[in-house]
């Protein structure tokens, strides 16, 4: 797949539920190329706690003069439109941008977590940070768009080593039967 888009959110804490989201980044990417980022902070309803600004940065000055999430729904809706979104924990970051949206995202989507954990099954950890220094990519920085720009190198990087090694998707989910 060649012609996606890329997302990651950060949040208020770990709760769809509970927290909302304070920044939503997005990357479209055609023929592997990012063609267009949609970069937005976002004001909570609550104030940030010390523990999320000393995570991603993000202070409550920063983010005081920023629109509601509900006042930026048409806008990301219409970045992603029906593309398939690729993202590190995508679960994550789709429930929350539902949650705060109200609206059911109904793309598909494809999570390099998963991936990664078919690929490099010896490393301890799985997160951004730990495959982007194993793989040398760009470093995150628990910022949206950082982590967005991130996760395409990652996504990018394992299409190839699936490749170099002749496996596709169906190999790293091999069903085996036990007779």
């Amino acid at each position: 797949m060649s012609d996606y888009c890329v997302l990651d959110t950060e949040t208020t804490g770990l709760s769809s539920y509970y927290d909302e989201v304070i920044e939503i980044g997005i990357l479209k990417v055609r023929s592997g190329d990012v063609t267009d980022r949609y970069e937005q902070l976002i004001r909570p309803k609550y104030g940030i706690d010390g523990f999320i600004t000393s995570l991603t940065g993000i202070t409550n000055e920063m983010v005081a003069d920023k629109p509601p999430i509900e006042d930026v729904k048409g806008d990301v809706l219409a970045f992603l439109e029906n593309d398939i979104i690729v993202g590190h924990n995508t679960s994550f970051d789709v429930r929350f941008l539902a949650a705060g949206l109200q609206e059911n995202i109904n793309n598909e989507y494809m999570d390099t977590v998963q991936f990664a954990r078919k690929l490099y099954p010896d490393l301890p950890h799985h997160r951004l940070s730990d495959l982007s220094e194993c793989l040398n990519l760009t470093n995150n920085e628990h910022r949206a768009i950082a982590d967005c720009v991130t996760t395409m190198e990652l996504y990018e990087a394992m299409k190839t080593e699936m490749a170099q090694k002749g496996l596709g998707i169906r190999d790293l989910w091999q069903v085996y039967v036990i007779e």
